[in-house]
């Protein structure tokens, strides 16, 4: 999913505001969450409460998604890396488990439950 189309679809459903500074890591939080709640809930009155509820937990607007991704915008390796940041966050959000947080079972576990 291309960034400005998710920040405009966030601007034109009224999430916007006066916005400021706004660092990586947030960004990544907030549009994890919110792409995550756009693909389980679609335009449902929940995923609208959903979405307005990350915005307000990270104390973010749509305004300030919005000048982050003008901002950033024209560097493709950074907006790659975010965005493959943001995909690993939603696959968390799905259930699915980081690849470092995958417990190794020692080889005499693994023999026994066979």
């Amino acid at each position: 999913m291309k960034p400005i189309l998710l920040v405009a679809g966030l601007v034109a459903a009224g999430c916007g505001g006066s916005g400021g500074g706004l660092d990586e890591d947030t960004y990544v939080q907030v549009m994890a969450r919110l792409t995550w709640a756009r693909a389980k809930y679609a335009d449902t009155a929940e995923g609208d409460s959903v979405r307005a509820a990350t915005l307000d937990e990270h104390g973010v607007t749509g305004q300030q998604l919005e000048e982050f991704t003008t901002r950033f915008g024209d560097d493709p390796g950074r907006m790659h890396r975010l965005w493959e940041a943001i995909r690993l966050e939603v696959e968390v959000l799905d259930g699915v488990p980081r690849p470092e947080s995958q417990v190794e079972v020692p080889d005499e576990e693994r023999h026994e439950s066979r």
